[in-house]
């Protein structure tokens, strides 16, 4: 039986079996051996190593573990770690007694302060749009799968977590059509299936604004315009239409009908002459 790649036996895969990271066979090397020629259990090798800034892909997502195969040669040690490789911006943070700002790329988020209770770590993400099913329910899916997206998604975690007072979102006015009427703004609550519409204002420095009391996912849809002038100028032309046309089916159904309207038209046209 092949034993390697057994995280409960500390057995780790072989460099040439491995896809850690999807990192190069000499980079998994380096990283096995403390970046050095050593001996088979690392004698002589350093207790630190930094390999140094690798670009990690989109092929290495989900959690991925790694065991200190030096330290668990002892009986009475166990050293196991994982690293989790998600395909999105995020940051942890701690709500506690003092209010806070996080930024996130070029979302700035104003969190209020806990009021005296148990301080909470929370999670701050930004994905895409087409990230999205991944993490709705189904009817969130099904609400979502008939609307216009903009390309950003907000997540903030615990989805349940309730804030003492409004959280603050705010973003571009220019990443939605530099009109804060342009776009809604959907929070779903994934536990319990459902979601409502958070109301959305324009601040100054081409920001917009968004407030809520309550964590979740943000989804942001395209508005449809129907400006008034559109009704006011359509609807009449409609009638008019309508009317025209429902006169010439009635007469080509009786033209004998036709015939006295236009006679009757006639003699009127006629009364108006001047006479001698």
């Amino acid at each position: 039986m092949n034993s390697t790649g057994l995280l409960t036996a500390n057995q780790p895969a072989l460099i040439n079996q491995s896809t850690f990271l999807n990192l190069p066979r000499e980079d998994l090397r380096r990283l096995a051996a403390s970046g050095i020629n050593t001996d088979p259990q690392l004698l002589n090798a350093s207790a630190y190593f930094d390999l140094g800034t690798r670009l990690i892909s989109t092929d290495s997502i989900g959690v991925l573990h790694y065991v200190s195969t030096r330290n668990n040669d002892f009986s009475n040690r166990d050293q196991k770690g994982r690293i989790t490789v998600q395909p999105f911006q995020f940051k942890y943070f701690v709500l506690g007694y003092e209010s806070q700002t996080i930024q996130l790329d070029d979302a700035t988020v104003i969190f209020p302060a806990e009021n005296g209770r148990t301080t909470t770590t929370m999670k701050l993400i930004k994905m895409n749009s087409q990230q999205l099913p991944k993490i709705l329910p189904v009817n969130g899916q099904k609400v979502v799968a008939k609307e216009k997206l903009y390309d950003d998604v907000f997540v903030i975690e615990p989805y349940d977590f309730r804030f003492p007072s409004n959280i603050e979102f705010q973003l571009p006015v220019k990443s939605y059509n530099n009109d804060a009427k342009s776009v809604s703004v959907l929070q779903f609550q994934p536990a319990n299936g459902v979601y409502m519409k958070v109301p959305v204002s324009e601040i100054s420095n081409g920001k917009i604004s968004i407030k809520s009391d309550t964590a979740g996912i943000y989804v942001f849809v395209k508005s449809e315009k129907s400006p008034i002038w559109i009704a006011g100028v359509v609807i009449p032309i409609a009638l008019v239409l309508i009317i025209v046309i429902s006169t010439i089916v009635y007469f080509r159904l009786s033209p004998s009908r036709y015939t006295r309207v236009k006679d009757q038209i006639t003699r009127t046209k006629r009364s108006f002459f001047s006479r001698i």
